[in-house]
């Protein structure tokens, strides 16, 4: 019997976890093997083509889209106080995929990815340096920039922080912006619900060893969490560039946007904050 190329290559993966070198592994070692066994497995499932039905509709989405995926980048330099010690400032890049939510060039993205004294603010309490409390310096930005899908770099500002969403609003600064036409997502035309194993769209792009190309990824739901508020669990989110961009059904209504979900100050992994619900903070958002 031939078996089809994808249950080779599963079957492959098997035999190269359980050898008999995988037999004098540890406990740990073994969990680890599965853990690795499974993203193979997932990995593989989601490069299976799609029905050329979908496949179209998700190069629409993404042609539609395109230009709403852009970058946040720049510097962020950080000091600290350590008892009556001054640590000097570290420097941090910033460099982190976003979403074009205006026609005015306004943009999201996660927080806890540009600015590190969110985080730090809500560790403080569980910090442990002894006798010598831990205060964190000033804080400054540098070469705050978006960048756009043309390779185009118009200067940013912070407009708007949500810690609790894990949410900033940036917006370009100055005049250099003020002629261009933004491509943007409009967060109130989102999908009316999710459907969990329904196919949509994630779009994102590549790092700049591969020039920053556009990726769209056949994605799933596959968990909504209801409470304390509602979140998407998807099948792409364990890929690291999707954080900060959008996911969208096959009519292109947004369905939501990836972002960190905190917990004790840490990120502890992505998911897709519904735009709908995103829609609502945003409108309550003052610039300070």
């Amino acid at each position: 019997m031939k078996l089809p190329a994808c249950s080779i290559v599963v079957l492959s993966v098997l035999v190269t976890v359980v050898s008999p070198r995988a037999l004098a592994l540890s406990d740990d070692e073994v969990a680890a093997q599965i853990r690795l066994l499974n993203e193979r497995i997932t990995r593989l499932e989601q490069t299976r083509a799609l029905p050329e039905s979908e496949a179209a509709q998700g190069r629409l989405v993404a042609r539609r889209y395109s230009d709403a995926i852009i970058e946040v980048k720049g510097s962020v330099f950080m000091s600290f106080t350590i008892g009556l010690q001054t640590i000097p400032p570290t420097e941090r890049k910033i460099d982190i995929g976003a979403t074009v939510i205006g026609a005015s060039g306004l943009t999201m993205t996660s927080l806890s990815s540009v600015d590190p004294r969110s985080i730090f603010e809500s560790m403080r309490s569980q910090l442990k340096t002894g006798a010598d409390p831990v205060e964190l310096g000033k804080t400054e930005y540098k070469n705050l920039r978006l960048r756009m899908a043309d390779g185009t770099e118009i200067p940013a500002k912070i407009l708007w922080k949500d810690v609790d969403h894990d949410l900033v609003l940036l917006a370009p600064d100055g005049a250099a912006a003020s002629n261009r036409a933004f491509t943007f997502v409009d967060l109130s035309h989102a999908t009316e619900s999710a459907s969990v194993l329904g196919t949509y769209y994630h779009l994102s792009r590549t790092g700049e060893e591969f020039q920053r190309v556009l990726l769209v990824r056949a994605s799933t739901v596959i968990g909504i969490v209801e409470r304390p508020r509602r979140l998407l669990l998807v099948s792409t989110d364990m890929y690291p560039d999707t954080l900060g961009c959008p996911v969208f059904d096959a009519d292109g209504r947004v369905l939501g946007i990836s972002l960190h979900i905190v917990e004790k100050g840490l990120p502890k992994g992505t998911v897709v904050a519904p735009a709908a619900d995103l829609a609502a903070v945003i409108a309550l958002a003052s610039p300070n």
